[in-house]
């Protein structure tokens, strides 16, 4: 080979390893935009007023951060167990939403997920910031050498690219498929149980269930009208506005958590009596 094509060669080898390096960089700016938005989406919640702002101030905080810090918030947080309870404020007395993608595995499959991520970290730092010892354009052999490197490093971080992209589609879909359900009309009814069920004089109803409760399991309904207007005199007044139910009697029957029953009495009448469902085991 004279000069003139070693000089040719030498030439196509540098445009060839300058432009591997752009690739794999835009490579792990994928990876990096994508985890912003894992990271930021993966997890959300907040009252019904809040709810938008506290998801944008999730997203701003999480565009200033920096590889290693989203791959350590993707690993605690969207690799953990999914059966992790989730902890809301104490001081909230609106009704808190709050909804969380995990990808679940056994021990293995987590671990692996980490030395992967660890991996790509690595690749991401030895390119970004050590490159430049690599880095020889008057030697043929160095450039080769370096487009051989960088094809390598390619091959090793474009699978968690593809993983990435999978679980992100599949969030994705989930959040639609909510979405979907919840402006169903099963989905309003369902938002409105568990706002119900979870609501300050349903919770006190169940306390006089269990701390009221006759040898026979059966609570008098007059008991928990009483412990209502004694610690929910407002809820009380203003039930019909409040829960939709004019009666404490309608508002267990609505709540789905209990059973109600009117006990026969000698003079005729009857008085109602109420009691949590009992949990059936399988």
């Amino acid at each position: 080979m004279d000069e003139n094509d070693q000089n040719s060669h030498k030439n196509a080898l540098h445009n060839e390893v300058l432009c591997k390096i752009g690739r794999n960089v835009l490579l792990f700016q994928q990876i990096e935009g994508i985890l912003k938005f894992l990271v930021s989406n993966h997890h959300a919640d907040g009252t019904m007023a809040d709810f938008m702002e506290r998801q944008q101030k999730r997203d701003k905080k999480v565009q200033k951060q920096m590889m290693g810090t989203l791959v350590e918030q993707y690993t605690e947080g969207i690799l953990s167990d999914a059966g992790e309870p989730t902890n809301e404020p104490e001081d909230v007395t609106e009704s808190w939403v709050s909804i969380s993608f995990k990808r679940t595995g056994d021990k293995d499959y987590y671990d692996s997920q980490k030395a992967d991520m660890k991996l790509m970290v690595d690749e991401r730092n030895n390119l970004i910031h050590h490159f430049l010892s690599r880095w020889h354009p008057e030697s043929v052999e160095h450039l080769a050498a370096a487009s051989a490197y960088l094809d390598q490093q390619r091959d090793k971080v474009l699978p968690m690219l593809e993983h990435f992209k999978s679980f992100t589609k599949s969030m994705q879909e989930s959040r639609q498929a909510m979405a979907a359900f919840l402006a169903s009309d099963e989905g309003e009814r369902q938002l409105e149980l568990i706002w119900l069920q979870n609501s300050p004089l349903v919770n006190l109803l169940r306390e006089v269930a269990s701390q009221k409760a006759r040898p026979d399991g059966w609570t008098y309904l007059s008991d928990a009208g009483r412990a209502a207007f004694i610690h929910e005199p407002d809820a009380v007044k203003h039930m019909k506005e409040q829960y939709g139910h004019s009666t404490l009697k309608r508002l267990l029957i609505a709540s789905e958590l209990f059973e109600v029953l009117d006990e026969p009495l000698r003079n005729g009448n009857f008085q109602t009596l109420f009691r949590l469902k009992r949990l059936v085991s399988h």
